[in-house]
């Protein structure tokens, strides 16, 4: 992001004639913006990360107010109850006039729309669920745009969505608030482009892009400019223990995804979560504050290029949590749990990199983790689902022999079945903490960055082994770092035999040798990271 850009998105908040003049920022068209995808490049500086949201989107009324007129040719659907009115004329434009609309009395009245139909809201238009409808939009048509429309008490079931439903192609969905809905807000599917929204306040997800099929895959999903907060009112993690069910946004087996430019905030829970064989991900410029989770996750799956984010104040409600319980494992900014970017399947980011962000008064930073017990078809895995390395994202049936927790002999490498986190670079980052600030000073909860993983109890990869493999063996490196405040590490276990953390010594001294023979007595106590990196204490 230039600076520039940032000097005018201000100029743009108060002057409106600017906004229109500076499209490529704060426009506010009557038809669709432009299609390109706007992630992937570099910014032509160091570390320039937002020093502010680049999307203030709830609550502004110049980008999200559309137009007083209906457009040339739209069919006018004035407010009130229009069950009755006919929405499925392919390629028709719908004006909604201003006012509170409805669209029937029964729990599965929705709007299903044709192929290349555009539905667009007048200054102040709501479509209301009354607390009645699940659904807004759904079905499978493509080419469907949705703007300007208020979006509202919809009452999806868990794990369903109440806008693009059932995660239609080329939907293209701006300049909405689509806010106090059950479930999520928005599913998503492929060539999809969801920009300038405010997703808001919604009782488990502001956006679950889920799931796409071996034959149709959700990819190509652009994330841009969207201001996603204070999701999972509902809060399910705590209705269904460990169910993984919530988040800012959610991406379940998502293929070359772009996520930039969002201010994703004060969501009760992860702010951005990948769950299970996502791929490709390019997550740039944005700004991830006061999510009571992790800011970003990336769990069971592979590649992403994470760079030029801006990461304040995240995981601070459940570090908390985990310190009151005692709870030594860390709570970061970034957690990546069993993901990253193994050679030779034609990844579009390898090495994965985190690279150039700030993270600031966060209760941790980066954590790279890998759980041993957790592989394809094991037990210790909760989803259905295989290995890029098995070539098949979607059945683990390939790890799976019958006996339990055990893989065939007929799988030569039994390495294949997992999701290894391996190949990944953390460099040129700043880390910024004040415990005092945070509250914990004099413990060891909080302020962590890590490579580590845990004994196996599991006989396929029992032990030490996967400790070993994670902190050296699968080319996982921090490296050239800004390091501000107290910070301490957890290298190769969650702590030291005698509880303690690594220590900055330890941490960047040289890494030993791998033993033939890993057991108890031979546990590393030197990790060889962060070569160039500097502290300030």
């Amino acid at each position: 992001m230039r600076k520039s850009d940032l000097l005018l998105r201000k100029i743009c908040s108060s002057l409106m004639l600017l906004c229109t003049l500076y499209t490529a920022g704060c426009h506010k068209p009557d038809k669709a913006g432009p299609k390109e995808d706007p992630g992937g490049k570099d910014n032509g500086e160091a570390n320039v990360w937002p020093s502010s949201p680049p999307a203030e989107i709830c609550g502004n009324t110049q980008l999200l107010t559309g137009p007083g007129v209906a457009p040339p040719g739209a069919i006018i659907v004035q407010a009130g109850n229009n069950s009755n009115v006919n929405f499925k004329i392919r390629g028709a434009t719908y004006w909604f006039a201003p006012g509170v609309h409805t669209i029937g009395g029964d729990k599965y009245s929705q709007i299903i729309p044709e192929d290349s139909s555009t539905f667009i809201g007048g200054p102040g238009a709501i479509l209301d669920g009354q607390n009645i409808n699940h659904y807004a939009f759904t079905q499978r048509a493509s080419n469907v745009t949705i703007r300007y429309l208020t979006i509202r008490n919809f009452v999806a079931p868990r794990d369903e969505g109440v806008v693009n439903h059932d995660a239609g192609n080329k939907w293209t969905i701006e300049y909405n608030t689509i806010s106090n809905n059950k479930g999520a807000a928005l599913m998503a599917g492929p060539n999809n482009i969801y920009r300038y929204n405010c997703i808001k306040d919604n009782g488990q997800y502001g956006i679950n892009s889920c799931c796409g099929t071996e034959l149709n895959e959700v990819e190509n999903f652009v994330l841009d400019h969207n201001e996603i907060t204070g999701n999972n009112t509902d809060d399910w993690e705590k209705k269904i223990e460990g169910c993984g069910c919530t988040g800012g946004a959610k991406f379940w087996i998502n293929k070359n995804v772009t996520v930039t430019n969002n201010w994703v905030h004060h969501n009760k829970g992860v702010g951005l979560w990948l769950d299970n064989n996502n791929r490709g991900f390019v997550i740039e410029n944005n700004y991830i504050n006061d999510n009571d989770g992790n800011g970003l996750m990336i769990e069971a799956g592979y590649d992403a290029r994470v760079r030029f984010n801006n990461f304040k104040k995240n995981a601070i409600v459940a570090g908390m949590l985990n310190a009151q319980h005692g709870d030594n494992f860390p709570v970061p900014a970034i957690y990546i749990s069993e993901a990253g970017s193994p050679r030779g399947f034609n990844l579009k980011t390898s090495p994965m990199l985190i690279s150039k962000n700030n993270f600031e008064n966060n209760w941790g930073g980066v954590v790279l983790w890998e759980n041993p017990n957790r592989y394809s078809g094991s037990s210790g895995n909760t989803h259905v689902a295989g290995t890029i390395k098995i070539k098949s994202l979607y059945d683990d049936s390939p790890c799976k022999s019958g006996v339990p927790n055990t893989i065939p002999g007929s799988v030569p490498d039994k390495f294949a079945c997992r999701w290894s986190t391996e190949n990944i670079v953390v460099e040129n980052n700043e880390f910024r903490i004040d415990k005092a600030m945070l509250g914990c000073v004099g413990g060891n909860f909080c302020g962590i960055n890590g490579i580590f993983s845990e004994y196996g109890s599991f006989p396929e990869f029992s032990g030490y082994v996967i400790p070993w493999r994670i902190t050296f063996q699968q080319d996982n490196v921090f490296r050239n770092n800004h390091y501000y405040g107290d910070w301490q590490f957890a290298g190769f276990e969650v702590t030291n035999p005698d509880g303690a953390r690594v220590s900055r010594k330890n941490w960047t001294a040289p890494a030993p040798p791998v033993p033939d023979h890993p057991s108890a007595d031979n546990r590393p106590i030197t990790f060889g990271q962060d070569k160039g990196s500097t502290y300030v204490k």
